[in-house]
């Protein structure tokens, strides 16, 4: 049984346009949140991404050990070991965070229902740009009233370049063209 109202998922579909319009046109900014979505059951994770260059340091320092002379294999493949720790945790890591960043930001701007996903895992949040500070945290967060309450109807194109041609003629049109006679614009 449905227990949505009927008009909720067209309603759903408006306020998701709204947002997409509004981050396309520089309004909210759209965060990912690593920690919440690299892990296997989020649809973002890459296994590959997470696991190979584990393995392939893993492989390369054991390989070290059993390949090179007794003591000094040992010796050579703890320091291999422990450069490749580094090398993960401040390369490799980092390099994983965007690619998983990038794929979460292109799947939740795609379709409402990737949005939907995400934000009930936890992984998305959502700021303004003039004011930081005002920001919704999903999955706690409700972004339908967010979008509703700070993202107003957006303009059509070209509207008020309409409204600024077609208006009626004031003092302030006459002040305004004085003005620009006098710097001879």
């Amino acid at each position: 049984m449905n227990t949505k109202p009927p008009g909720e998922k067209k309603r759903d579909r408006a306020l998701y346009a709204r947002l997409i319009e509004s981050y396309q046109a520089d309004r909210i900014g759209i965060f990912v949140d690593f920690d919440r979505l690299n892990h296997p059951k989020s649809p973002v994770w890459d296994p590959w991404e997470n696991v190979g260059p584990l393995l392939i340091i893993l492989t390369a320092s054991l390989a070290v050990v059993i390949f090179v002379s007794w003591p000094m294999g040992m010796l050579i493949g703890t320091a291999a070991m422990v450069f490749g720790v580094m090398f993960y945790l401040f390369l490799v890591r980092p390099w994983i965070a965007q690619r998983l960043y990038r794929r979460a930001l292109d799947a939740a701007i795609d379709n409402l229902h990737n949005w939907n996903v995400l934000w009930k895992l936890g992984g998305l949040v959502i700021t303004l740009n003039y004011m930081n500070k005002t920001r919704c945290v999903s999955p706690d967060g409700d972004w339908r009233a967010f979008v509703t309450r700070y993202l107003p109807e957006m303009e059509i194109e070209g509207a008020e370049m309409y409204n600024a041609f077609n208006r009626p003629r004031g003092e302030d049109d006459d002040a305004e063209t004085a003005k620009l006679k006098q710097l001879d614009i």
